[in-house]
C-alpha cells in the first residue's frame, strides 16, 4: 500500500510543469524503489503464507518425503529449492530497496555541495532504471551453490556481470560531479563522498561473486559478507547520514 501511494502520488500529483525528466534524483529513487517494493513483498508474502501452511497444516509446498528422527514427515513432493527461489526473487530487489534511496540522496547532495548541476542526469535516471529491471533478473547468484543447472548459473552470471554496468554509470557520473566543482565540505558532503566510497569498495568485490567457479569456493566466507553489508548495510547508513544532515 505504501509503494502504491508513492507511485501514484509521483505520477499524478507533481508539481504544474514538473515533467519526470526535471524531478529530482531523490524522486526518481524513491519511485523506483517503490516499484522494487510493489512487485518484491508480494512474492515474499506468498511464499511466507506457503511457509506457514507447510509448517502447520501438513502441506508440502517446501518440505520433500523424508524422515525427521527416523520418522516419516508425511510430506510428499515439495521442494526446498522453490523456497529458494521465492525467497531470492524477493532478497536480490531488496537490495537495491535499501540503497536506490541512498543513491538518489548521494547525487542532490553532491551536487548541492559541488556548486553544479548533476553530471549525466538522463545518464542517471536511465541507470536507476535499469537497475531496477535487471534486479529482478539475477536472484540465482545467490543459489550457485544449491545443484541448479550449470547453464542457469551461466544466465544468471551474465545478467549479475551487467547490473555493474549503470551501476558504474552512477559511479563516473558522481565523480563527474565534483569535477572542477566548487566543493564545500559540510558534513552531508563528507558521508555523500563516503557513500560513494563505500559503493566502489562493495561493488568491486560483486563481479567476483558473479561467477559460479569462484563464488562456490567463497560462499559462506566473510569475502560475502563484507561485499553484502558495504553496500547494503554502511553505504544504505551514510547516505542516511547526509539526508539527515
Amino acid at each position: 500500500m505504501g509503494a502504491l501511494n508513492f507511485i501514484t502520488t509521483t505520477l499524478d500529483l507533481r508539481a504544474k510543469g514538473m515533467r519526470m525528466m526535471r524531478m529530482p534524483l531523490t524522486c526518481w529513487s524513491w519511485f523506483i524503489t517503490a516499484i522494487l517494493g510493489l512487485l518484491a513483498f508480494g512474492v515474499l508474502l506468498s511464499a511466507g503464507i506457503l511457509l506457514l501452511m507447510d509448517r502447520n497444516f501438513g502441506t508440502s509446498f517446501f518440505v520433500p518425503l523424508g524422515t525427521v528422527n527416523g520418522q516419516v514427515t508425511g510430506h510428499n513432493g515439495g521442494s526446498p529449492l522453490l523456497w529458494q527461489h521465492l525467497f531470492w526473487f524477493f532478497g536480490h530487489p531488496e537490495v537495491y530497496i535499501a540503497i536506490l534511496p541512498g543513491m538518489g540522496v548521494a547525487s542532490q547532495v553532491l551536487s548541492t555541495f559541488s556548486r553544479k548541476p548533476i553530471f549525466g542526469y538522463k545518464a542517471m535516471v536511465y541507470a536507476m532504471l535499469s537497475i531496477g529491471l535487471l534486479g529482478f533478473m539475477v536472484w540465482g547468484h545467490h543459489m550457485f551453490m544449491s545443484g541448479m543447472s550449470p547453464y542457469s548459473a551461466f544466465a544468471f552470471s551474465v545478467m549479475t556481470m551487467a547490473i555493474g554496468v549503470p551501476s558504474a554509470i552512477k559511479t563516473f557520473n558522481w565523480l563527474g560531479t565534483m569535477w572542477r566543482g566548487k566543493i564545500h565540505f559540510t558534513p552531508p558532503m563528507l558521508f555523500a563522498i563516503g557513500f560513494v566510497s563505500l559503493f566502489v569498495s562493495g561493488g568491486l568485490s560483486g563481479p567476483f561473486l558473479a561467477q559460479p567457479a569462484i563464488d562456490i569456493p567463497l560462499t559462506d566466507t566473510y569475502f560475502v559478507v563484507a561485499h553484502f553489508h558495504l553496500i547494503m548495510g554502511v553505504a544504505a547508513i551514510f547516505g542516511i547520514f547526509a539526508a539527515c544532515y
